[in-house]
């Protein structure tokens, strides 16, 4: 079983709305996202479900790569805003799934989870994307320690 973890695009400070919730990408947020589709090209990733917080700037970054699997299915979660590294890997083990799972979520929370869950130890920046494979058949059993990252990209 794959998951993927997947830190949105680098935002503006503040937003319109004056609502950090409401942040939205960046010129240089899209160009990182460019630069993580060339990256997925040469390693491609098939999940079959996404969790994307419901924030703007996850969802914005979501949209630019969601064509890359247009038969995933996509659920934009409140909870995942900011969420910890145990929320997160909650909506994760509740999908018992032996599919790939991408998350596209926010720090410190995912950071933490990446941490937590594989080695080498690997901190997401701003579009920061790490795949970790477990040796389960389902996403209930994923917990600390069990799995082994398989592929990280990190703009410079």
């Amino acid at each position: 079983m794959k998951l993927h973890l997947l830190r949105h695009a680098k935002t503006n400070q503040s937003s319109p709305t004056s609502l950090d919730y409401d942040r939205e990408l960046l010129p240089r947020g899209y160009a990182q996202i460019a630069e993580l589709k060339l990256f997925l090209a040469q390693h491609p990733i098939q999940p079959k479900h996404i969790l994307c917080s419901s924030a703007m700037r996850t969802r914005q970054t979501l949209a630019e790569l969601q064509d890359l699997w247009p038969s995933a299915s996509i659920r934009f979660i409140d909870e995942l805003y900011l969420a910890s590294k145990q929320e997160i890997l909650s909506e994760i083990c509740a999908l018992q799934t032996p599919d790939e799972i991408l998350v596209v979520g926010h720090n410190e929370g995912l950071s933490e989870l990446a941490l937590t869950l594989a080695r080498p130890r690997h901190l997401l920046k701003t579009c920061g994307f790490v795949s970790i494979a477990f040796p389960f058949e389902t996403s209930a059993y994923i917990s600390a320690d069990t799995g082994n990252i398989t592929a990280m990209f990190r703009v410079v």
